[in-house]
């Protein structure tokens, strides 16, 4: 059963809240911008470009389950952000300010170091140092690799035994760094991961 990240987000504040073509905009933050939110959460992947690249990215089941559910979100004000897929030459809007579309999953893989393809698939983010998650394709655990380790094959900082439980546990962890109203309580560095 794929998660569904909209249900996750029950706590914060709905008073202007929106729906636009391709995304669910939750939690107006105005401080931060004028028509910025907190959380963005993407409809469903269009089915026909979802099952070619999960066949040409390898994705496992849970993704794929996943994505057809969401097609990825930007959190927390972009404190974590999960990748989703775009249709080949698919273009962002530009005379629709509101139109936003997520990290493109096979553009951020593309940039993935070569020794780490065979095994992790990119599937997001987390902005405050650009640490990247990845699904291990032999056991389907997510793992979080900080940026910029040299080490070839470098050890994850952070894991979880699945795609469901990292996203239940890190939404449920990020929700309590932010009020109801999407105020941030506590220093940036701390939206990351705890190591593990």
């Amino acid at each position: 059963m794929a998660v569904e990240i909209l249900r996750l987000l029950s706590k914060f504040d709905t008073g202007n809240d929106r729906e636009n073509e391709t995304a669910f905009l939750r939690t107006q933050v105005p401080w931060i911008g004028p028509k910025a939110y907190l959380n963005v959460i993407f409809k469903s992947a269009p089915e026909d470009t979802l099952r070619e690249l999960a066949r040409n990215l390898r994705m496992p089941r849970s993704l794929i389950d996943f994505l057809r559910v969401q097609n990825g979100a930007i959190l927390f004000s972009g404190a974590l952000s999960v990748y989703g897929v775009h249709r080949p030459g698919q273009l962002l809007n530009r005379e629709d300010p509101s139109f936003d579309l997520p990290f493109n999953i096979e553009l951020e893989n593309s940039n993935w170091p070569p020794a780490n393809r065979t095994r992790y698939l990119v599937i997001g983010g987390y902005g405050f140092d650009g640490s990247g998650v990845c699904i291990d394709r032999t056991n389907f655990g997510i793992h979080v690799f900080q940026r910029g380790k040299r080490e070839l094959l470098p050890t994850p900082s952070s894991a979880w035994p699945s795609l469901e439980e990292w996203l239940t546990s890190e939404i449920a962890r990020l929700s309590m760094l932010f009020d109801n109203f999407g105020r941030r309580l506590v220093n940036e560095s701390d939206t990351l991961p705890f190591k593990r």
